[in-house]
């Protein structure tokens, strides 16, 4: 680009520093008499193989994939600023060194689908948007891309559908990670491809032509014997504090179908009587309440507590110990804090309290997910089967 009427000139460089993997910054570079301000570009590449007079990146070998798209990336740098130059020329205006820099300081995030996925991620995590744990999973859903695609930037307009469809079956062959795991990343990053698309940075989003379904996991619930065996173990005096916290817990929303997040949330002041009134967390940006009868059994685990119901602990703490806790208490299946509402799921089946009275309980929106409690009954399987008894004698 040549100098502006006020001396500001833009070219592409390499970084002199090295990075561990043998890698340089490629920057655009902004200078104005003595100013000189380099902005990256967001791509790394080799010393060796950039051209000082052609300003761009040359092939690693034969047939490098990256070092097209990577050079039209940095070659929009340089067209963005002949036409602001060409604008400020027929306005009769100087351009500065700050006009250039306001309009290039977030084009490596529209052009870097990393960057954006992880600086949108920040952003709605600030403004309370999403909260932490949805913060973290998206994070990591953003990490497992980076460990297949394996380079240090990725270029929006390169997630195609073949790229999706190469990485779902990395993901379960290579990664060996599950079908609803990899749903899971697929749903996190169809997302953020959605948000490019509103802000016009690809036309389309590839995920419209790529689908992925949740599956019924393996679910596991608690019979009667076992819930018992655990209420024994909460009264054992000898039973760490620790312990006895995360079990009053579990057992509350073994009593009540509560998940995780609204137990941690759960304050005295929601205790109207023998209900509790709450805004459930999934239901909180439509500012939906529930009202909750509670038995004697769930009001008795809470007794004379005020302020927050129940200590805080990490959610990777509370399912660790809650191992060890199923342990002591001779229960053999692989305990989770989710367990708990499963297992009032299916106690309220066996039961035979009505379905559409659990879907309610329980904040579900859709009867076809509670009706997953129904499949998990092993007594009411028992009950049906044995109405063939009652009807059919040999």
């Amino acid at each position: 680009m040549k100098k502006s009427r006020a001396g500001l000139s833009c070219y592409i460089v390499i970084d002199s520093r090295v990075n561990p993997n043998g890698l340089s910054k490629i920057l655009f570079r902004i200078q104005q008499a003595r100013v000189k301000r380099d902005l990256y570009t967001g791509i790394k590449w080799p010393r060796t193989f950039f051209s000082q007079t052609t300003q761009q990146l040359l092939p690693r070998n034969a047939n490098d994939p990256d070092v097209q798209p990577y050079n039209l990336q940095i070659n929009e740098f340089k067209t963005r600023a002949h036409r602001m130059a060409l604008t400020g020329y027929l306005e009769k205006t100087d351009i500065t060194i700050d006009d250039i820099v306001n309009e290039f300081k977030n084009m490596h995030v529209a052009e870097d689908f990393f960057s954006f996925m992880e600086v949108n991620a920040n952003e709605l995590y600030n403004q309370d948007t999403i909260v932490n744990g949805t913060w973290r999973r998206h994070k990591c859903s953003l990490n497992i891309l980076k460990l297949y695609y394996n380079r240090e930037t990725l270029p929006i307009g390169r997630l195609s559908l073949e790229l999706i469809e190469k990485f779902d079956a990395w993901a379960r062959t290579k990664h060996k990670a599950g079908h609803n795991t990899v749903c899971g990343y697929h749903k996190d990053i169809k997302k953020y491809l959605s948000m490019a698309v509103r802000k016009c940075l690809i036309a389309k989003n590839p995920y419209a032509d790529f689908s992925f379904a949740y599956v019924d996991g393996d679910r596991v619930a608690l019979n009667q014997e076992e819930i018992n065996n655990l209420i024994t173990l909460f009264k054992h005096p000898l039973l760490e504090h620790n312990d006895r916290e995360i079990l009053r817990r579990f057992l509350f929303s073994c009593f009540t179908g509560l998940r995780i997040s609204d137990t941690g949330l759960l304050n005295s002041s929601m205790i109207h009587g023998s209900d509790l009134v709450f805004i459930p967390f999934k239901g909180r940006s439509q500012g939906k309440i529930l009202r909750l009868p509670l038995q004697n059994i769930a009001m008795q685990l809470i007794d004379g507590r005020a302020g927050m119901l129940f200590q805080k602990f990490s959610h990777g703490y509370i399912n660790e110990r809650l191992k060890i806790i199923g342990a002591r208490a001779s229960i053999f299946k692989r305990l989770t804090y989710h367990c708990a509402r499963d297992t009032f799921g299916t106690q309220a089946v066996e039961m035979n309290v009505h379905i559409k009275l659990i879907s309610e309980m329980m904040g579900h929106s859709d009867l076809k997910t509670t009706s997953i409690y129904l499949k998990m009954s092993d007594a009411e399987k028992r009950r049906a089967m044995g109405k063939f008894d009652d009807r059919f004698k040999l």
